[in-house]
């Protein structure tokens, strides 16, 4: 019997470890072992190949090879074979893991015999015939042709020269995989390999390869058909077999079992191999496409989308770095595009846009994509925008010109158009540090070229090339407007311009950039994207010729009531509407008499609106049918039912009659005075109720106020960032908190608090070399003063933090100094605060500079707790005097050994030791104040436990014995109301208990 040692054996188990050190060692200790045990161990190695662990199965099989690699001699091929069906039976009573272990084994030895008993194995489970297939193509491709035909060949023929109609697939795949080695031998007996050697599956073949496809389903299909799919593009019938062939099969059955097939399946061959990009215009076919859309409706859409996603950045690296034709780009983009209703980017979302990555690669044809996007509209004049400021500058050239010359002006071709134009315009911030404007040379030329063929009427001077190109960009607008009203509000901006223009020549810059701010406010102020871009360009652009004023307009701007901000547009719209309507008054007939002319003129209004609601109306259903755009930036109300059926009964007769537009002026013309006071009554009654019943500003409008306010902050964003400014971004410190404090104020005000505080700490993080003595004193005055009434506390932590950054421009941290001036100063604030009994000045404001530099204020820490325990100062001002100075007790600050230094913390210890010992001697709990008592516990707690030992016996010999009476005073520490506020409070700050606090301190100075 043989005797093996508990040692080697438990090195059996470690095979299955998880740790890979562990199972390296324990092959290495029965490889040691292995000379004297060796039948044992090999019959135990073998046996453990059918396991039921599969962790136990590959240790074993990786120790197995590795013996046979080092005693290969000694162990002949038969006695091998002999020992594993001995251990691994493949009859059915018999463990059904030998089967497996069988293979494992095989694969292990991996000699002659294998090709017999492998085939016998993959006859015996089918699950095993691919791994079979797959090891016996391994030792086919590693024999010689000669050695293949004799030895190989006989065994197998039988099985892969079946036909494709009765073929198994195992065969068909050991075919794919063996064919480029001995396709001399293969070629002659197999139908599906040409004369050349190649692959080539005939027509009527297609379904009978297919069907082998099916059948394979479940096991290696992705392998087998990867490699079906590579000798396909060897023989150049990629496109071929994948269109007839794979996505046939992909696609087949009902959609859940087509989605768990194909959608995994083209996500694997994709990250395996490698495609050129005329095989991924095969992939990405219009049936791929369709297959995305079904599943983007079904429930399972949220589970699969990374899968999509992983798909289609494939695509978008290989758009990205491989060269495509435009030809191969075209079929890409059709296949997109013709399956399924609408832009496949927004249907399915996410980020990778793909469609509009294939646009960016298009060289050419550009024409008749801009002339379908202009025939169909919707999405795709939305895509052409997206995609326009990546194309190359002669491409934007086209599209401008293609957009320009067609010349049909509707809203989509409009905001397409004009969006195109804003891209051009570039204005890059980094918040605080600088402002980049981009406008290429090309464009501008390209702009001046196209608005050189839109007669305007409008004298235009020589003017500035910032305002030169604006004007342009307006004389733009004004072409693609599309409507009359909108033309004409774009011509009454170029006028302005203009006007400007002029008075920048007369050297007025001062009053052309105020004119300028209203003019480009106002548009800001419109809902078209367009405006933004070019507007900061513009406004970036004259930055430099501002003043602090041009920037307190727009401030002036922010801080209107949402009510007085929408009365303020209106009015700058209707001012537009009036003049036009002026105009066309002179130019019109003047017969009507004086005393009927505002009748005349009020019926003929109405006439106008009910007949534009009756268009709206009729428009109704078919706006619903269209996609939504994005560009329509302004949103159209619903009618009100009400409203037009009270309209219609204060018009009578003349209502029935206004559905014509075509007879509108002779309607107007045909009705009598006498019947036009009769309405008057009437329709003023009616829109009398209208107007109140809207006094109240909509949820919508409010919306609109806030995006205003908001893009009136991106200007001010310009301005702070701008490096070439004439004025100091520190002067809008004060206008920022007075609008931060307003926003307060406002019941939808967090938006604009937001945007003010933000735009604060920018100025604070970046700007402080713009700060010099005299300037950081004036400001901190005028802080004071304006901000007294503060009472939100986010809005008083700003306070503070803008307070130190005032102070910071006068301290040289290298140095540790701070100016004479400023330091006497905030000295001064300190004394004014403690002696302050209205509430005038916010301790936020007076504390920060003492608490952020306590290096350059040390010197007044005596007199803050001079401050603290003097009892003429209010007890809340004593509170934060006492929370002031533990901002100071530093390490760093106690242990410097500068003379000067050391002698303040003396001064200190000597205060403290006078004042505490005074507090706690008269302590009692109705008489003192709880956030008093903490604060004290915590400076001296934190007090002794970092000061030199000589301090710290001071404190011993003045607080310990007074000390130990409170902890001992069990009457003062009874349960109460009192006691409770004293515990919260000193939990708090000092994370213990009022008695444990204290406890905490004895026990600081007794050790």
């Amino acid at each position: 019997m043989i005797n093996i040692s508990k040692e080697l054996l438990d090195r059996f188990y470690d095979l299955a470890d998880f740790n890979q050190n562990t199972r390296h060692n324990a092959v290495i200790a029965i490889l040691d072992e292995f000379e004297q045990n060796g039948s044992y161990l090999m019959e135990r190695l073998i046996a453990g190949l059918a396991s039921s662990r599969a962790a136990a199965r590959l240790g074993y099989t990786n120790a197995l090879i590795i013996i046979l690699s080092s005693f290969e001699k000694d162990w002949p091929i038969e006695m091998l074979f002999k020992i594993a069906d001995e251990k691994l039976p493949l009859n059915k009573t018999e463990n059904p893991g030998s089967i497996l272990g069988q293979h494992l084994f095989h694969l292990a030895i991996f000699l002659c015999e294998v090709g017999k008993r492998e085939m016998s194995l993959a006859e015996k489970q089918n699950g095993l015939a691919y791994s079979a297939i797959n090891l016996l193509a391994d030792c086919a491709n590693k024999l010689g042709g000669k050695r293949f035909i004799k030895e190989f060949w006989p065994l197998i023929k039988e099985d892969v020269t079946q036909p494709l109609d009765s073929l198994a697939p195992e065969w068909f795949y050991f075919a794919l995989l063996v064919m480029e080695k001995h396709y001399n031998t293969l070629k002659a007996e197999v139908s599906f390999l040409s004369a050349s050697g190649e692959l080539y599956i005939s027509d009527k073949d297609y379904d009978n390869v297919i069907n082998i496809l099916k059948k394979a389903s479940g096991f290696a299909e992705t392998e087998l058909i990867l490699k079906l799919l590579l000798l396909a593009r060897a023989s150049g019938n990629f496109e071929t077999v994948y269109n007839k062939i794979v996505e046939k099969w992909l696609y087949h059955g009902d959609l859940h079992k087509v989605i768990s097939r194909a959608l995994p399946f083209i996500n694997t061959i994709l990250q395996q191999a490698d495609f050129e990009t005329d095989e991924l215009v095969a992939v990405f076919s219009p049936e791929f496409v369709r297959l995305i859309r079904s599943v983007r409706k079904s429930n399972e859409f949220r589970f699969l989308l990374p899968t999509i996603e992983a798909i289609l950045l494939v695509l978008k690296e290989s758009l990205t770095t491989k060269e495509w034709t435009s030809t191969n780009i075209a079929k890409l983009l059709d296949s997109f595009d013709r399956v399924g209703n609408g832009n496949f980017d927004e249907f399915i979302g996410g980020n990778v846009k793909i469609t509009e990555k294939i646009l960016l690669r298009l060289n050419d044809n550009v024409h008749g994509i801009v002339d379908e996007a202009l025939k169909e509209g919707g999405w795709r004049l939305r895509r052409i925008t997206n995609v326009f400021q990546h194309w190359p500058t002669d491409m934007q050239e086209n599209v401008l010109k293609l957009l320009f010359k067609h010349g049909k002006w509707t809203e989509e071709t409009r905001n397409a158009f004009c969006s195109c134009i804003a891209s051009l315009f570039i204005v890059n911030v980094r918040a605080g540090r600088n402002v980049i404007t981009i406008y290429k040379e090309e464009h501008k030329k390209l702009l001046q070229k196209l608005s050189k063929k839109q007669d305007t009427g409008v004298k235009l001077p020589v003017i500035s090339e910032p305002l030169s190109i604006f004007i342009n960009v307006l004389t733009l607008w004004i072409a693609a407007a599309s409507d009359s009203n909108e033309r004409h509000s774009y011509l009454r901006d170029l006028t302005e311009t203009a006007a400007i223009g002029e008075k920048m020549i007369e050297n007025d810059n001062v009053n052309g950039v105020a004119v300028l701010n209203d003019l480009l406010l106002s548009l800001l102020s419109q809902p078209h994207r367009y405006h933004r871009s070019v507007v900061h360009y513009i406004f970036a652009s004259f930055v430099p010729q501002m003043k602090l004023e041009n920037l307190l307009q727009i401030f002036e701007t922010i801080n209107l009531s949402n009510e007085e901000l929408m009365q303020e547009k209106d009015a700058s719209e209707s001012d537009d509407e009036d003049s036009k309507d002026e105009d066309d008054h002179e130019n019109s007939e003047q017969t009507s008499e004086e005393n009927g002319t505002l009748s005349y003129l009020l019926y003929k209004l109405i006439v106008m609106v009910m007949s534009q609601i009756i268009k709206m109306k009729r428009m109704n259903l078919n706006l619903k049918k269209t996609d939504e755009s994005e560009f329509e930036d302004e949103e159209g109300n619903e009618v009100d039912e009400e409203f037009v059926n009270k309209l219609k009964t204060a018009l009578g007769s003349a209502a029935a009659r206004s559905d014509d537009d075509s007879d509108r002026d002779s309607l107007s013309s045909g009705v009598s005075d006498e019947t036009m006071f009769r309405l008057d009554e009437g329709l003023a009654a009616v829109f009398r109720k209208r107007m109140k019943n809207s006094r109240s500003l909509s949820a919508f409008l409010v919306e609109q106020a806030q995006q205003f306010r908001a893009k009136c902050f991106d200007l001010l964003l310009i301005a702070v960032s701008h490096q070439e400014g004439a004025y100091k971004a520190v002067d809008l410190i004060l206008p920022l908190i007075e609008c931060a404090q307003q926003a307060l104020h406002r019941k939808d005000g967090e938006l604009t608090f937001k945007k003010a505080t933000n735009l604060l700490e920018i100025i604070i993080k970046h700007k402080k070399n713009e700060l010099d003595e005299k300037h950081a004193i004036k400001l901190l005055d005028e802080l004071i003063l304006t901000t007294s009434q503060t009472v939100n506390p986010v809005m008083r932590n700003i306070l503070g933090n803008v307070a130190s950054f005032l102070f910071s421009g006068c301290y040289d941290a290298k140095e540790n100094a701070v100016t004479e001036n400023m330091h006497k100063k905030v000295v001064e604030l300190l004394g004014k605060y403690m002696n302050d009994n209205k509430n005038q000045i916010l301790n936020e404001i007076i504390t920060a500079p003492f608490i952020k530099y306590p290096h350059a204020l040390l010197s007044e820490l005596p007199r803050i707790i001079d401050f603290a325990f003097d009892e003429n100062v209010r007890a809340f001002q004593r509170v934060e005097a006492l929370s002031c100075a533990v901002a100071f007790l530093r390490k760093d600050l106690m242990k410097n050994e500068e003379p000067d230094w050391q002698k303040i913390w003396k001064k200190v210890t000597k205060c403290l030791c006078t004042f505490a010992n005074r507090f706690f001697s008269n302590f009692n709990l109705n008489d003192s104040k709880p956030r008093f008592f903490a604060y004290l516990i915590r400076v001296l707690t934190t007090f002794a436990s970092i000061t030199e030992e000589s301090n710290k016996r001071r404190l011993q010999e003045s607080l310990i014995e007074i000390l130990k009476k409170l902890c001992d005073n069990t009457e003062l520490w009874k349960a109460g109301d009192r006691l409770k506020r004293f515990n919260g409070i000193s939990q708090s700050i000092c994370g213990r208990k009022a008695l444990g606090s204290l406890k905490h301190l004895l026990n600081i100075l007794e050790f």
